[in-house]
C-alpha cells in the first residue's frame, strides 16, 4: 500500500476479496479498506467470506471473529454460502425464514447487499439463492431457483462475487437484473465446463483435473448473458 500511495495509485472504486487463509492478512485487509476509503470514500468493498462449506471450516477458526467484528461493518456487499452465514450469525439456518432473519442481521451490521449464494433450502432439482439490498433507502428481497447440475465445481464462488461486483455497477445497484444475469452466466459457464470435461474424459464422471471453469470460452456469456431464470420478489 505504501508504494501505491507514494505513486498516486491508491484511488480505487471497488475492492473484492475472497479466500484469505491467515488472521494477520485478514486484519490487514481491513486496514487496506480504511486506507482506500480515505482516498475515495465511495469505494465499494465486496467480500466473499470464504470459510468453509458442508458443515466444515477450512480456514483457522480465529478468522471468524475478525469477519464478524471487523470485516462485516466495512463490507458493502457480502456473498456467504449457507454454512458461512450460519457461522457469521452463530446459529443454524433450518428454513427460508431463518435465512431471511440471518440476512437482516448482516444488514444491521452494515452490509448494504447480502447474497446467500447457495443453500440446501431448495428441492431435489434446484438450489435456492436469496439476495437482499438496502441501498438509497430502497429495500429489495429476492429469491431465485437454480437448476442443479450433476457435478461438483470449484471456483463458482469466486466467479459469483466478481459478477456481482460488475453487474451491480453496470446496473446502478439494481439487484434483480444483476442477480438474473449472474445466474445466467454461471449456468452457461458450468454447462460448458461439464460438456468440455465429458468430451475429454473416458469416464462419465470426469475428475477435477478436467473441471476447470471454461471462462475464456464463455466470454460472450459473461458479457451478454441470456436470462432464462427470473428472480422473484419476496
Amino acid at each position: 500500500m505504501d508504494g501505491l500511495h507514494h505513486n498516486g495509485l491508491d484511488y480505487y472504486t471497488h475492492l473484492l476479496t475472497g479466500y484469505i487463509g491467515s488472521a494477520s492478512f485478514l486484519r490487514y485487509i481491513a486496514e487496506v479498506v480504511k486506507q482506500l476509503r480515505q482516498v475515495n470514500p465511495d469505494l465499494v468493498y465486496v467480500c466473499d467470506p470464504v470459510m468453509g462449506d458442508n458443515g466444515r471450516m477450512y480456514v483457522p477458526k480465529e478468522l471468524l471473529g475478525i469477519y464478524k467484528d471487523t470485516i462485516l461493518p466495512l463490507a458493502d456487499f457480502i456473498t456467504p454460502n449457507q454454512f458461512e452465514l450460519e457461522l457469521l450469525i452463530g446459529k443454524q439456518i433450518k428454513s427460508v425464514d431463518d435465512a431471511w432473519e440471518a440476512i437482516e442481521h448482516l444488514h444491521q451490521k452494515g452490509c448494504r447487499t447480502v447474497v446467500l449464494s447457495s443453500t440446501d433450502l431448495g428441492d431435489d432439482e434446484n438450489l435456492l439463492a436469496l439476495a437482499s439490498s438496502r441501498i438509497g433507502g430502497k429495500k429489495t428481497d429476492l429469491t431465485i431457483h437454480i437448476p442443479k447440475l450433476p457435478h461438483t465445481f470449484t471456483g463458482t464462488g469466486d466467479l459469483f462475487a466478481a459478477l456481482l461486483l460488475a453487474w451491480m455497477w453496470h446496473t446502478n445497484n439494481k439487484l434483480k437484473p444483476s442477480l438474473e444475469k449472474i445466474i445466467a452466466t454461471l449456468q452457461a459457464v458450468l454447462k460448458r465446463t461439464l460438456h468440455y470435461a465429458k468430451e475429454r474424459s473416458k469416464s462419465s464422471d470426469p475428475g477435477f483435473a478436467l473441471m476447470e471453469l471454461q471462462l475464456i470460452q464463455s466470454k460472450a456469456d459473461i458479457e451478454n448473458p441470456q436470462i432464462t431464470i427470473e428472480a422473484e420478489e419476496r
